[in-house]
């Protein structure tokens, strides 16, 4: 029974990873327009050294209807980008406007086993991520937000 007890309390003394989730503040996007999350995986390029960083992206509109949804992995010194497009993904009329956001889900690194001797544990990993509003036919970036709130 003493077992058992010490078992079960060791077991509630564990942490379980959880994803790291953050959001971008509330931004508008008007016909024309084009939202851009780029995510940057600034590690170092050697696969020796580099992690390939893997997250779940979501836009969001202001009710907090689902948008958009993308899986992407990213490669060590490389970004990709998730776009939200006015027209064909919110089908906006010429003069409507949204406000959207978008969140970044990164699964956490799991802790070592208690068998394990290694010293190399890979860190966790870490993507810079920025959400631009750009006119999709120039190009030209219009606004760029670069700031996110954690909300795990």
């Amino acid at each position: 029974m003493c077992v058992l007890a010490l078992s079960a309390m060791s077991l509630a003394a564990q942490t379980i990873p959880v994803d790291t989730v953050q959001t971008t503040p509330m931004v508008g996007i008007a016909f024309g327009q084009t939202a851009r999350l780029n995510l940057l995986n600034p590690g170092p390029v050697s696969t020796a050294v580099g992690i390939v960083c893997t997250a779940a992206v979501t836009y969001f509109d202001a009710s907090g209807a689902v948008l958009k949804t993308a899986s992407l992995s990213v490669a060590p010194g490389t970004s990709m980008p998730v776009d939200l497009h006015s027209d064909t993904d919110l089908s906006l009329a010429a003069n409507a406007r949204r406000e959207i956001r978008a969140t970044i889900a990164m699964p956490a690194v799991p802790p070592p086993t208690a068998g394990s001797t290694s010293t190399n544990i890979p860190p966790a990993c870490k993507l810079v991520h920025s959400l631009e509003i750009f006119d999709s036919v120039t190009g030209r970036t219009q606004a760029i937000v670069t700031k996110a709130v954690s909300i795990d």
